[in-house]
């Protein structure tokens, strides 16, 4: 199905974790196109938010086992794709590609330190570290030295950050083509609840991210429960100073159309589930 530009617009997604690994992933994922955001301005307030960004991005890897996560599961993508040979719909010269694609990445990644233990080499970046504890911190009376660097050239506030997410570059291009990868073998379709309630037998297949595309105007938000069975949404009011509040006891409650994507490589036969035809080109 293909939605016109203002169609698009007026649509949100929601996307869940279906495992431990995939939540790191999309974690790192949003931490980078935060870091990414910050990194292109030029105001040294953008640049603190940046480094702050880039500072969990230190903490965050170091505290999981990303490198191991990220092997394991490149590995299992690339012998899933594999049987993807076979098929007429696929292009044989972009699945080559993809899968060639794939064992670069685990090269890189296996060639890397763990990810965030090289903070301890950056004494300066481990002394700002230290003091942004505390709220309100980064005054020129706090951290002379920062306050400092904030008042230096953009393009050269901009280099040493760069600089210092350089040890996480291959693991920021590895996570963002899997995750790419994943969200190219979506298995969509449009759905409704009923009572404000609906479910999604698994069928004993295993999915990475689930995916809830509603329209801007459906002032519900998904709650999302999941086991290795079946996937149960519940849809309720956002609240800003409370709990969100179920809707299924309203009067004439009107049911909510959506569209639901289970996301990648499937457990099962090649009928089952399809990827697109382009989505080597990621």
């Amino acid at each position: 199905m293909t939605y016109s530009a203002q169609e698009a617009e007026s649509k949100m997604m929601f996307e869940f974790p279906l495992s431990e690994r995939f939540r790191t992933f999309l974690r790192i994922e949003n931490l980078y196109r935060r870091w990414l955001h910050y990194l292109t301005s030029n105001h040294k307030d953008d640049h603190h938010t940046g480094l702050l960004t880039l500072l969990d991005l230190y903490d965050f890897t170091f505290r999981n086992d990303v490198k191991g996560d990220l092997l394991s599961e490149l590995g299992r993508y690339k012998q899933s794709l594999s049987q993807y040979y076979s098929s007429p719909e696929i292009s044989e010269e972009k699945l080559t590609q993809t899968i060639l694609r794939m064992v670069d990445a685990q090269k890189q990644i296996e060639q890397s330190p763990k990810f965030g233990g090289n903070l301890v080499e950056n004494e300066w970046l481990l002394n700002v570290k230290s003091r942004l504890v505390v709220a309100s911190s980064a005054c020129s009376f706090d951290m002379g030295f920062y306050h400092q660097w904030l008042q230096e050239d953009p393009a050269q506030r901009r280099s040493d950050m760069e600089r210092w997410a350089m040890p996480f570059a291959p693991l920021f291009d590895a996570v963002v083509f899997l995750l790419s990868i994943a969200r190219n073998m979506a298995s969509s379709k449009d759905c409704v609840t009923l009572n404000k309630v609906f479910q999604q037998p698994l069928l004993g297949r295993k999915f990475d991210i689930l995916q809830i595309e509603i329209t801007q105007t459906t002032r519900c938000l998904p709650d999302v429960s999941a086991n290795k069975h079946v996937i149960w949404l519940r849809f309720a009011r956002p609240a800003l100073q409370a709990r969100p509040t179920a809707v299924t006891g309203e009067p004439t409650p009107e049911e909510i159309s959506f569209r639901l994507g289970l996301c990648g490589v499937p457990n099962s036969s090649l009928e089952s589930q399809q990827p697109h035809r382009s989505f080597c080109l990621v």
